[in-house]
């Protein structure tokens, strides 16, 4: 990802959260640029048109996050958490508190059809960071994930079907759903690892 100027990334900043509230169709790029203290004007010195803005401002969340999934798996890892409950109890905080998750979870179930692919891929290599981040878990706690790689590939998608079906939850169901649901999904995770030490 390349580095923008300030403004720039003002400009950037201003989208994620006005992407994440209105969505690609409903944004403004007149009210982005007033967010990011400018005229629209200017905005435009920065990014050719919404699209550009649209998929920088993606890139820019996709890679927060994708750092906070390394940092939640790294506390798990610090706090001896079993292998991919820390994300998961900590993704609804997340989602609140995150303009970005927001915006890409909105993005990826509704992406705006000129610019799919790129949403599609850059949603994809987000999972992937989950999906190492819980394979390492997996190694670091348990010998046989070290060994058996179709077993370890057979749990990490188990995984990110649960991390999958947890998206939709944060975007549709309310807390006490949420947190119903995730804590049924690692009980069966755990109870299915258990069986397989």
């Amino acid at each position: 990802m390349k580095a923008l100027s300030p403004s720039a990334a003002r400009v950037c900043d201003a989208a994620v959260g006005h992407f994440a509230i209105y969505g690609y169709d409903g944004s403004s790029l007149n009210e982005i640029a007033q967010l990011a203290g400018m005229r629209k004007a200017s905005l435009y010195a920065h990014f050719a048109n919404k699209d550009a803005l649209f998929v920088e401002a993606f890139q820019r969340a996709l890679q927060a996050e994708a750092t906070f999934v390394a940092s939640a798996f790294r506390q798990e890892a610090e706090g001896d958490v079993a292998p991919g409950h820390w994300l998961v109890l900590h993704l609804a905080q997340r989602y609140e508190s995150s303009e970005n998750l927001r915006f890409i979870l909105r993005t990826a179930f509704l992406p705006p059809t000129d610019i799919k692919a790129v949403v599609t891929s850059g949603f994809e290599r987000y999972l992937d960071k989950v999906r190492e981040g819980f394979c390492q878990a997996l190694c670091a706690r348990y010998s046989w994930a070290q060994r058996e790689s179709t077993r370890l590939e057979i749990y990490a998608d188990a995984y990110l079907g649960i991390i999958d079906s947890l998206h939709v939850e944060l975007m549709y169901a309310d807390p006490a759903v949420y947190a119903r649901r995730a804590a049924s999904l690692l009980k069966i995770l755990d109870d299915s690892l258990s069986l397989n030490r």
